[in-house]
């Protein structure tokens, strides 16, 4: 995988991160305006659909290989019933 890609999601996930804690905070602030707290979620929710879309589509591209947690060893043995 490419490092752009990889420092790219995680700068991403960051961003994510802070601007929730955004929201937490002006939601948790009496001065704060409503106005405040929802354009720090959709700056959220915003991001988190364009990290999803963007890693289908680098999946798609094969920029990045999903694989398993746990790697499984392929056997060459036929299955019993051919």
């Amino acid at each position: 995988m490419n490092p752009f890609i990889k420092y790219l999601i995680v700068f991403t996930l960051c961003v994510i991160i802070y601007s929730l804690f955004k929201a937490f905070y002006h939601l948790s602030r009496r001065k704060s305006s409503p106005k405040e707290v929802v354009k720090s979620l959709a700056i959220r929710i915003g991001l988190s659909l364009t990290l999803f879309i963007s890693l289908l589509l680098f999946s798609y591209l094969g920029f990045i290989k999903p694989h398993a947690a746990i790697p499984t060893q392929q056997s060459n043995q036929q299955p019993l019933n051919q």
